[in-house]
């Protein structure tokens, strides 16, 4: 599926996925067949994009995959309305995959209503306002629906994990984990929570929060006391925790938390600190207790993060 508001980094990246499965032994091949709203040549941006045919040609492919979209998902569902219903019609025997932003084509035809799905965290909280019915989970890099044939996939390179997803679907998992190897990447590569900033990046306009921010990142380690912060500000402790969480998203004690585990995978990544060394370092006394909450919020151990992540020096 191709339309002007794609990625053309998305679209390439589909494309070259399985093309790249085809040079795999085996009989599974994959034929391209491109789409747009109105059979002919999109055009983008970036330049013309040549398509093979209409929203016709959908409901007899075996997988049906719409590259991110950018920011521009809600503007894509809009304006392809053909698109839309050819999307609603697939025979159950279709599948769709969707990348990143791509979801809010497929969120718009009501398929995803009362499911779990997925899209780039950044662009969670505008899905989920556009469309209640659907259950978005920001954290999950891959959701995947066998009964229903759809994929939704988290940012942009989750894209990969989705197309190998649908390898596998279409093929064996011996094929996509081969593939995968071609890629130089892991068929499952964990939760798009290991990927998320640390809550409350976002903007807001409460200059009174921005300073207990500041204050709070100033030292993270330091025991967090409520009735300090605010005192600071001149406020209650419980009009403290509505401005906070209006403003950011988190209550302060969960801000801090975040501050912690953000320096904790950073002391992780590029030093050899014993774990309990670093849980000190952030503020946490009880190792366990630590290493409980890190792995609930990032979906590895301390030791599986720093096997991960770790930065190795550059040989000269």
């Amino acid at each position: 599926m191709i339309c002007p508001q794609h990625s053309l980094g998305s679209v390439g990246l589909v494309l070259d996925v399985f093309r790249m499965a085809n040079q795999l032994p085996g009989a599974h091949r994959f034929e391209l067949i491109r789409v747009s709203e109105d059979g002919k040549p999109v055009v983008h941006p970036d330049g013309l994009l040549a398509v093979e045919g209409g929203p016709d040609r959908l409901s007899g492919a075996d997988l049906v995959v719409i590259p991110s979209l950018w920011t521009e998902g809600p503007a894509a569902a809009a304006s392809h309305p053909a698109v839309i219903a050819a999307l609603r019609g697939l025979p159950a025997s279709v599948r769709v995959a969707t990348l990143c932003s791509g979801v809010f084509l497929l969120a718009a035809t009501g398929r995803l209503d009362g499911h779990v799905a997925t899209t780039h965290w950044m662009l969670a909280d505008d899905l989920q306002a556009r469309h209640p019915d659907v259950r978005v989970h920001a954290s999950l890099n891959l959701v995947q629906s066998d009964v229903d044939g759809w994929i939704c996939s988290g940012g942009s390179l989750a894209g990969v994990d989705a197309c190998l997803r649908a390898v596998q679907a279409l093929s064996d998992r011996e094929t996509a984990r081969a593939l995968a190897r071609m890629l130089v990447t892991e068929l499952d590569r964990g939760p798009q929570s290991l990927y998320v900033p640390a809550p409350g990046w976002r903007r807001h306009a409460d200059a009174d929060i921005r300073r207990l921010q500041d204050r709070i990142e100033t030292d993270c380690a330091k025991p967090l006391s409520l009735a300090e912060l605010a005192a600071a500000i001149h406020v209650s402790v419980r009009t403290l925790q509505r401005r906070f969480l209006a403003a950011t998203g988190l209550t302060p004690i969960q801000y801090q938390q975040s501050l912690r585990l953000t320096r904790a995978q950073a002391l992780l990544e590029s030093g050899r600190l014993p774990v309990a060394d670093v849980a000190e370092a952030v503020g946490y006394s009880d190792r366990v207790a630590f290493g409980r909450l890190f792995k609930r919020m990032t979906g590895l151990t301390p030791a599986a993060w720093r096997q991960r992540h770790a930065v190795e020096p550059l040989q000269a």
